[in-house]
């Protein structure tokens, strides 16, 4: 009665090993055991892919990798199963992502672009629409002498941030080192140019170092203007105020004469137009005025002729004191001071 006891409990534990080991084995080998369909793709490289890596399609495993192989033209074949549950088109675009930091990788697949007829089993997807996975070597090596002086946790927390922003971007970042490429050229045209700018940046500080009491004495004046503008804040809104209400009261006199000013300066501009017609006339009237105005003067002298005797005449033509004649004065003894 013993012995059945223990051969039971014996060989419930025989079976629960048997099962644990055999979903181990499911999980480790990617093993699948629904109906499947086989495909092909072609990768200028397949570097770190290998039979029984995932197939994943939007981060969800639906198939595995079945074979690896050389297509005989510096290119690789890489043959994999997908559930049969989910259809491929021709226009099915496919990429070797990493899949954690010790090297592992997978093979996604996303619907592109192209045509949506549906991919028959066996069929091929050219190289044009696969994408190698991003060598991460190139890019640390490129950072070998910032990781020196990184500790090892550091060093893995960088490589896994460069993983997640890079991966996927590698058309980006072709394409942005092709626009960096001229842009690094022109730099280096100008290197003469670049070195000049900055001997003369050195030039400056070294100047303002010499002055260094004055740059001083300068900051702590601004620092006093703004603390005397703080002081008299409350005077300056005030100020603000009232040039406000001055504001709204010159417009309010503008506003008012505006109708005689326009008139006014319509007029003027009719004014200018006669007198510049006729500055010929103007010009000789104003040449012959001082011998005309001393013929005058000299009979007016002798008898009243004329009610008013004039000593002097200018004729002031504008609104400024230089706009105006020389002033014409008698030589008559009554005029003489």
């Amino acid at each position: 009665m013993r012995m059945g006891a223990t051969l039971a409990k014996l060989g419930v534990f025989v079976v629960i090993t048997l099962l644990s080991g055999a979903f181990v084995a499911v999980l480790a080998g990617n093993l699948r055991f629904g109906p499947s369909q086989d495909y092909k793709a072609v990768f200028s490289s397949a570097s770190g892919i290998r039979e029984g890596s995932e197939v994943r399609i939007a981060g969800v495993p639906v198939g595995s990798v079945s074979k690896v192989s050389l297509d005989g033209r510096d290119g690789a074949i890489v043959e994999f199963s997908v559930d049969k549950s989910h259809r491929l088109y021709h226009g099915t675009e496919v990429a070797i992502r990493y899949k954690n930091l010790i090297g592992d990788r997978f093979v996604e697949l996303r619907q592109g672009t192209g045509d949506m007829s549906t991919l028959q089993p066996g069929e091929t997807i050219p190289a044009s629409q696969t994408t190698p996975a991003l060598d991460i070597d190139q890019v640390v090596n490129g950072f070998r002498p910032l990781l020196t002086g990184l500790d090892p946790d550091q060093t893995n927390r960088l490589a896994t941030s460069l993983i997640a922003v890079l991966n996927g971007q590698e058309t980006a970042i072709s394409s942005l080192i092709s626009e960096l490429t001229p842009m690094t050229t022109a730099i280096a045209d100008r290197d003469e140019a670049i070195g000049q700018i900055i001997s003369n940046f050195n030039d400056v500080l070294r100047t303002i170092n010499d002055r260094h009491d004055r740059f001083d004495s300068l900051i702590d004046g601004l620092a006093d203007l703004v603390r005397g503008l703080s002081a008299d804040r409350d005077s300056i809104s005030r100020s603000l105020v009232k040039v406000d209400g001055l504001t709204a009261a010159l417009g309010d006199v503008v506003t008012s004469v505006r109708p005689d000013l326009a008139a006014s300066i319509a007029n003027l501009g009719t004014l200018s137009q006669n007198l510049n017609s006729q500055a010929d006339t103007l010009q000789l009237v104003l040449n012959k005025l001082p011998e005309t105005y001393r013929l005058t003067t000299r009979a007016s002298s002798y008898g009243s002729f004329v009610n008013f005797f004039v000593c002097g005449m200018a004729i002031k033509y504008g609104a400024g004191r230089a706009d105006q004649t020389p002033m014409f004065t008698s030589p008559a003894a009554r005029c003489q001071p």
